[in-house]
C-alpha cells in the first residue's frame, strides 16, 4: 500500500511540475512586448515537447543508466527499449522529464525578442540530450540505482531538488548564449542610461509567477520520490522562502528604483523558490526564510551587474535561476542539518563539496554551449534588425493580429501622402476603436492641411523646400513673384542655379543653405536695382529622409534703414571699444540704455542682459573697508546731485560676487532744452595699479629671497616698537650664521641662496606669530621677541642655536654643518631709540663670534669687550672723515745696513693719523681698520701718496736713490679690484727697478698662498721688491717661504727685543736668520731698540737693522717735500 502511494505522490507531483511549464509560458509572454508574446509562447510549448522526446529516449540514461566511473550513464535508453514497464520507474522517467523540460525553458526568456525559432529548438534539444544530463548524472546519478552514484554524488554534493542541476545549468546556458548574440535593439544606448522596455501583460506575468509558485510545491515536494513525513516540512519551506523573496525583492526593487518594481517583486518570488530547492529538506523554517530572502538580494544583485556589463535578459531568467541558485547550493553547506543531508561531512568540508559543485556546473555548461555557438552560424542564431523591429510574432509565425494590420495601413497612407484615405474600421473591439480615432485625427489634419496650403499661396513671402543635394521640390506663388523665376522652370533645379539666375550673382554654397536654423542675407540685381532678401532655413523629415524649407522676405526697405543706423552705431561703439573705460549710459529713470565691452567684462553683465536693468543692479559699489554699500554715483546725478569726488577707489561687487577695485564718474545727459535724458558712468579698474603698489611696498619692506622682513623694516618695527607706551619688556638680538662663507664658495651663490630660505623658515618655526625675524643683509639676521624679558628669550635663543647646529644642509652629495653666533640685547621699558640697541646687538654678536662662534651673547652694559669694540667702531666714523679730509700722514723710518757701505737709503713708509693738532699712532686706529674693511682704503691711500712723491722726486732729480718700503694689509691682498689698481698706477709711474718694497705680514700671506705668489711675481715684473713682514709671529712655517719669491725676510720684533736675555729667542732669531740666508733673502730685525741688541744681531749676520736706536720715524717732508693727493 505505501508503494502506491508512493507512486501517486510522484505521479501527482509530475503534474504540479507540468503546471510549472504554463507557469514559464504565461510569465515569459507577459514580461515580453505583445509583437513577441507568440513566439515566447510557441518557445515554451515547443521546447516540452522537444525535451520530453529527447530526455526519454536518450537523456533519462545518460543521466539515470548505469555508471561509468561516476561520469555518465549507460543504460536505461528508452530509444533502445531499455525501460521496463515496471511502474515506479516509470513514474520516476515522467517526473524526470518535467525536470528536463524546466531546465530547458529556463533559456527562452532570457532570449526572448531577439533568437530565431529553430536555433532556440536546436538548443533545447542540446540542453536535454547532452547539458543537462550529463551534469545530472554527476550530481544525481545513483538515484535510481543507488549503486550506480555520480563522481559529485559520491563526494557528498547535495543539491535536494535541483537549484544548481536544474535551474543553474538553464542559467548558465542561458548566460552564454546572451553574452554570443548581445542585446535587444535600442536596450542600451550610447549615452545615458538604459531604457525601461515595457512588459507586454504584467498581469499575465505574475499569474504565471502564480503557476510556478504552485507547481514548485511538487518540484520539491516530489523530489523525496516517496509520501513520507519529510513532504510537509519541505512544502511549509518551500512556501516560507518564496514568501520571504518576495518581500525581499519588492523592497530591493523600492530601495534601487524608488518605486515598488513588480519585476523585483515577481523574480524575487523565483529566486526564493530556487534557492530553497537544493536544501528544502534539510534546512528549519528560520534558515528556509534566510535561504530566501539571501536569494532575492543575490538575484538583484547579479541584474544590476548584467546591466552596467550591458547584458540583456529580457525577462531576469538568469540573476533568478543562476544567482539564486548557486547561493542556494552553497546554502545546503551553510546552515542545513548535517543529520539530513547524511553526507557524513562536516559543515567547512560541506561548503567545500557545495562549491566545488557550483564551479564544475559553471565550467561544464560553459564549455557545451561554447561547443554549440561554434557550431551555429550568427545569421542562423539572431533575427536581423528588421524582424526584430517588426516582432517575431510575424517574422517567426507569421501571426498577424487586428493592431498589425491597422499599423500596416497607417504606414500606408505615410508612404503615399494621400490624406484623404482612411483605415479600416472594426466595430467592438479596441483597435476598432483606435482606427476610429485615427481617422478622426487624419481628417482634422486634412482640413488643417487645407486652409494652410490656402494662405501659402497666398502670402508675400516665398516659401521653398528642397532636398539635402539642393534640389527644388516645391516653391509658391510669393517666391516666384520674388524670384521672377517660374515655378515650372525652377522645379527639379538645383537652389543656387535658381538664385543665380534670379540675380544673386554668388548664392550661398550648398553647405550653407543645408545649415538647419541658418539665416542668409542675399544681394541681388535686377533691372539696374540692388534687392535684399533674407532666407531662413530649416529641416524637417520626411518618409526617413532629411529635406528643408526656406523661408525668402524681401527685406530691401530695412536694410537700407539697418545701413544707415548702422554706420553711426559703429562710429560710436568703435568709439566706446577704443577706451580703456568700461562706459554704461542710461535713461532719466536709471536703467541701463548701452555698455561698453570694458563694461560688460568689468560687471559681469553681458550688454544684452543688462540692457533695461536698473543701474544699482548691475553697478553695485561697496566700501573697501567695512564692505558697506556706497551711494550710486548715477542715482546721485539723476537726482540731480554732484557726486563727491571719490579719491580713493571702491569695489565694484561683479555679478559673479567677485570684487574689482574700481574709480569712476558720473555726468548727465541732457537734450539742446536742457532736459535730462539720462547719464553717463564712465569707470576703469585700478587692480593692476593697486597690486602694483603692493607689490612695491612689500618689496620695499621686505627680503626678494626670504620673504622677510628687510633691515627698513626691521628698524622700522622697533622703533614702532619703542614708541609705544607701556612697560612690556622685549628682546632684540643680532644673528650671523658661522660657516656660511664656506658654502658659497663651495657650491656657489645659488646654494648659499637656498640656505639661507632653509635656515630662515627653520627659525621661523620656532618663533610665535608676535615675533619678527628679519635678514639685515648678507647671512645676518634681526630678531624682535616681543613680549619677552631675558630669562624667557634665553631659551627660546637656545634652541634656535640648537636647531642651526644640527641642522644639516644638502647639495648634491655634500652635506654642510653651520652655526650661528647671537648677539641678545634686554629692551627695558625706558628704551627710546633703536640706534644704540642696534649697535649693542651687533657688538653682542661679535663678542659670539670672538669667542669661538656658535654661541649666545648677552650684552651687558659694563662688558669690557663689548666696550672695547664699541670704542673701535667709533674709530670707523672717525677714519672715514680722516679719508675724506686727507688727515693721513705718511712718516719714514730708516733701515740700516749691518755690514759693509751702508749705500743707498732704505726706510719703511709709516702712516699716522692727524686729529685737531695731534697726531695719533697707528696702533690705535689701524685694528678697528682691520676689523671694519677700511684697510684697503688706506693701504689705497698711502700707495697712491708714496708713489706720487716718489715720482716728484724723479721728475725734479732726474733719479731715485734708495728703497722704499710700503705695508699691505691682508685684506688688501684679497681684494682683485685694489691688486688691479696697484699694478695699473706701477706701470703708469715707470719708476726706477728696485725702488719700491712691498711689505707683506706672514699671515696675511698665508690666508691665500696661491693668490698672494702670483700677485709677488705680477708686481716683482714690474720692478718691484718683496718683503716678508713679521716673519715667526704667525703660523712660522719655514716651507711657505719656498712659495714666496720675496726678497727680504723681516724677523719679528717679539723675538728680537729679548734676544740678550731669551735664548730660545736668541735661537729661533738664529734659525730664521740662517734659513733666509740659505734661501738667498736678505734679513731685517725689528724692534732694535739698545745697542747691545744692535751688536748681538750683527753678531748673529742679520743683514738690516731696523728700531728707534738705529733711526726714529720721521716726516716724509723731512726728506723731500710731500705731494698730497686730491680726495
Amino acid at each position: 500500500m505505501s508503494a502506491i502511494v508512493d507512486l501517486l505522490w510522484v505521479l501527482l507531483c509530475a503534474g504540479l511540475v507540468f503546471v510549472m511549464q504554463a507557469g514559464f509560458l504565461c510569465l515569459e509572454s507577459g514580461l515580453t512586448r505583445t509583437k513577441n508574446s507568440i513566439n515566447v509562447a510557441a518557445k515554451n510549448l515547443s521546447d516540452f515537447a522537444v525535451a520530453a522526446l529527447l530526455f526519454w529516449a536518450v537523456g533519462f540514461g545518460l543521466m539515470f543508466g548505469p555508471s561509468m566511473a561516476g561520469w555518465i550513464g549507460t543504460g536505461l535508453f528508452g530509444l533502445a527499449g531499455q525501460l521496463p514497464d515496471e511502474p515506479r520507474l516509470l513514474g520516476f522517467v515522467l517526473f524526470q522529464i518535467m525536470f528536463c523540460a524546466t531546465a530547458a525553458t529556463i533559456v527562452s526568456g532570457a532570449v526572448a525578442e531577439r533568437m530565431r525559432f529553430g536555433a532556440y529548438l536546436a538548443l533545447s534539444a542540446w540542453v536535454s540530450l547532452v547539458v543537462y544530463p550529463v551534469y545530472g548524472h554527476w550530481a544525481w546519478g545513483g538515484a535510481w540505482e543507488p549503486g550506480t552514484r555520480g563522481w559529485l554524488a559520491e563526494l557528498g554534493f547535495v543539491d535536494f531538488a535541483g537549484s544548481t542541476v536544474v535551474h543553474s545549468v538553464g542559467g548558465w546556458v542561458a548566460l552564454l548564449v546572451v553574452m554570443r548574440m548581445g542585446p535587444r535593439s535600442g536596450r542600451f544606448p550610447a549615452e545615458g542610461p538604459p531604457p525601461v522596455i515595457p512588459a507586454g501583460n504584467l498581469p499575465l506575468a505574475m499569474l504565471g509567477a502564480l503557476l510556478l509558485f504552485f507547481g514548485w510545491l511538487g518540484f520539491n515536494g516530489g523530489s523525496t520520490l516517496a509520501f513520507d513525513a519529510r513532504v510537509p516540512g519541505v512544502l511549509l519551506h518551500t512556501t516560507l522562502a518564496a514568501a520571504a523573496g518576495a518581500v525581499a525583492g519588492l523592497w530591493v526593487g523600492r530601495w534601487l528604483h524608488g518605486y515598488f518594481e513588480v519585476l523585483y517583486l515577481i523574480n524575487g518570488l523565483i529566486a526564493g523558490l530556487v534557492a530553497v530547492t537544493a536544501g528544502a529538506h534539510a534546512l528549519s523554517a528560520p534558515a528556509a526564510l534566510l535561504v530566501g530572502a539571501v536569494g532575492a538580494l543575490a538575484m538583484a544583485a547579479a541584474n544590476e551587474w548584467l546591466l552596467r556589463r550591458r547584458i540583456d535578459d529580457a525577462v531576469g531568467a538568469i540573476p533568478a535561476h543562476l544567482a539564486a541558485g548557486a547561493w542556494g547550493t552553497l546554502a545546503v553547506g551553510l546552515l542545513g542539518d548535517p543529520a539530513a543531508l547524511g553526507t557524513g561531512l562536516d559543515r567547512g568540508a560541506q561548503v567545500g563539496v557545495q562549491l566545488l559543485g557550483i564551479v564544475v556546473c559553471g565550467l561544464w555548461c560553459a564549455l557545451a554551449t561554447a561547443l554549440f555557438l561554434w557550431l551555429v552560424r550568427d545569421r542562423d542564431l539572431r533575427v536581423t534588425p528588421e524582424e526584430e523591429r517588426g516582432g517575431l510574432n510575424v517574422a517567426e509565425h507569421g501571426a498577424r493580429t487586428e493592431l498589425i494590420e491597422l499599423l500596416d495601413a497607417m504606414e500606408e497612407q505615410r508612404r503615399s501622402g494621400d490624406l484623404s484615405a482612411r483605415v479600416p474600421e472594426e466595430d467592438f473591439t479596441e483597435v476598432g476603436q483606435i482606427a476610429r480615432a485615427y481617422n478622426r485625427v487624419i481628417a482634422a489634419l486634412q482640413a488643417a492641411t487645407q486652409r494652410t496650403l490656402a494662405l501659402v499661396r497666398e502670402m508675400r513671402d516665398g516659401l521653398l523646400t528642397f532636398e539635402p543635394e539642393g534640389t527644388l521640390l516645391s516653391l509658391n506663388p510669393g517666391a516666384e513673384q520674388l524670384l521672377g523665376v517660374p515655378a515650372g522652370e525652377a522645379l527639379g533645379r538645383p537652389l543656387p542655379e535658381v538664385l543665380r539666375r534670379a540675380g544673386h550673382a554668388s548664392p550661398p554654397p550648398l553647405e550653407r543653405l543645408t545649415k538647419p536654423g541658418a539665416t542668409l542675407e542675399l544681394r541681388m540685381a535686377r533691372g539696374g536695382a540692388r534687392t535684399f532678401y533674407e532666407l531662413s532655413i530649416d529641416d524637417f523629415h520626411q518618409d526617413g529622409r532629411t529635406l528643408y524649407s526656406a523661408v525668402l522676405r524681401d527685406i530691401s526697405d530695412r536694410k537700407h534703414v539697418e545701413l544707415q543706423l548702422q554706420r553711426e552705431r559703429d562710429l560710436a561703439q568703435v568709439t566706446l571699444a577704443s577706451i580703456g573705460d568700461g562706459v554704461i549710459t542710461t535713461d532719466e529713470a536709471g536703467l541701463i540704455q548701452y555698455l561698453n565691452p570694458v563694461a560688460e567684462r568689468l560687471t559681469g553683465w553681458p550688454a544684452h542682459q543688462a540692457r533695461g536693468q536698473p543701474v544699482t543692479t548691475v553697478y553695485r559699489l561697496l566700501d573697501e573697508g567695512g564692505g558697506e554699500p556706497l551711494p550710486n554715483p548715477v542715482r546721485e546725478v539723476l537726482h540731480g546731485k554732484t557726486p563727491a569726488p571719490r579719491r580713493e577707489h571702491a569695489l565694484l561687487l561683479r555679478r559673479d560676487g567677485e570684487r574689482i577695485p574700481v574709480l569712476d564718474t558720473a555726468a548727465p545727459i541732457r537734450s539742446r532744452d536742457g532736459f535730462l535724458l539720462g547719464a553717463v558712468l564712465v569707470f576703469h579698474d585700478v587692480t593692476v595699479t593697486l597690486n602694483l603698489a603692493r607689490e612695491l611696498s612689500h618689496q620695499a619692506t621686505h627680503d626678494a629671497l626670504t620673504g622677510v622682513p628687510n633691515r627698513r623694516e626691521f628698524e622700522r618695527r622697533l622703533t614702532e616698537l619703542l614708541s609705544r607706551p607701556d612697560q612690556t619688556r622685549h628682546v632684540l638680538c643680532y644673528l650671523d650664521l658661522d660657516q656660511f662663507k664656506v658654502v658659497n664658495d663651495t657650491c656657489g651663490h645659488v646654494a648659499g641662496d637656498e640656505l639661507l630660505r632653509q635656515v630662515t623658515q627653520l627659525i621661523r618655526n620656532l618663533l610665535r606669530s608676535a615675533d619678527t625675524l628679519a635678514r639685515l643683509g648678507g647671512d645676518e639676521f634681526g630678531l624682535i621677541l616681543q613680549g619677552c624679558d631675558a630669562e624667557h628669550a634665553l631659551p627660546v635663543v637656545q634652541r634656535i642655536r640648537e636647531a642651526i647646529a644640527d641642522f644639516r644642509f644638502a647639495w648634491g652629495e655634500r652635506s654642510f654643518a653651520i652655526g650661528v653666533s647671537i648677539g641678545m640685547v634686554p629692551i627695558g621699558p625706558l628704551e627710546r631709540e633703536p640706534g644704540p640697541l642696534l649697535a649693542a646687538a651687533d657688538a653682542a654678536c661679535y663678542a659670539a663670534k670672538e669667542a669661538g662662534r656658535n654661541r649666545i651673547h648677552v650684552y651687558q652694559p659694563d662688558d669690557r669687550q663689548l666696550l672695547e669694540r664699541q670704542g673701535q667702531m667709533q674709530w670707523v666714523a672717525r677714519l672715514q672723515a680722516a679719508l675724506d679730509e686727507d688727515r693721513l700722514r705718511l712718516y719714514a723710518q730708516p733701515i740700516v745696513p749691518l755690514h759693509g757701505d751702508g749705500g743707498a737709503p732704505h726706510v719703511e713708509i709709516l702712516v699716522r693719523l692727524e686729529e685737531d693738532g695731534r697726531l695719533i699712532q697707528p696702533g690705535a686706529f689701524l685694528p678697528a681698520a682691520e676689523r671694519y674693511g677700511l684697510m684697503p682704503r688706506i693701504d689705497q691711500w698711502v700707495v697712491r701718496n708714496t708713489l706720487a712723491w716718489l715720482g716728484d722726486r724723479l721728475r725734479q732729480q732726474g733719479r731715485l736713490e734708495g728703497l722704499y718700503a710700503i705695508n699691505l694689509s691682508g685684506a688688501s691682498l684679497s681684494d682683485e679690484r685694489f691688486r688691479q689698481d696697484l699694478q695699473t698706477l706701477l706701470q703708469t709711474m715707470q719708476l726706477p727697478p728696485g725702488t719700491v718694497c712691498f711689505e707683506i705680514t706672514e699671515t696675511a700671506a698665508m690666508a691665500s698662498l696661491s693668490t698672494v705668489a702670483h700677485f709677488i711675481g705680477e708686481v716683482k715684473r714690474l720692478g718691484c721688491l718683496f718683503a716678508l713682514d713679521d716673519f715667526g709671529s704667525g703660523l712660522s712655517s719655514f716651507a711657505y717661504l719656498k712659495n714666496l719669491p720675496v726678497d727680504f725676510l723681516k724677523i719679528d720684533g717679539s723675538f728680537v727685543k729679548d734676544i740678550e736675555s731669551d735664548p730660545i729667542d736668541l735661537a729661533m732669531v738664529q734659525a730664521i736668520n740662517a734659513i733666509g740666508h740659505v734661501m738667498g733673502l736678505r734679513t731685517v730685525a725689528e724692534y732694535v731698540s739698545s745697542e747691545a741688541i744692535l751688536q748681538r744681531v750683527r753678531e748673529l749676520g742679520v743683514d738690516f737693522a731696523q728700531g728707534y736706536h738705529v733711526g726714529q720715524p720721521q716726516p716724509l717732508d723731512a726728506l723731500a717735500p710731500v705731494r698730497r693727493m686730491p680726495r
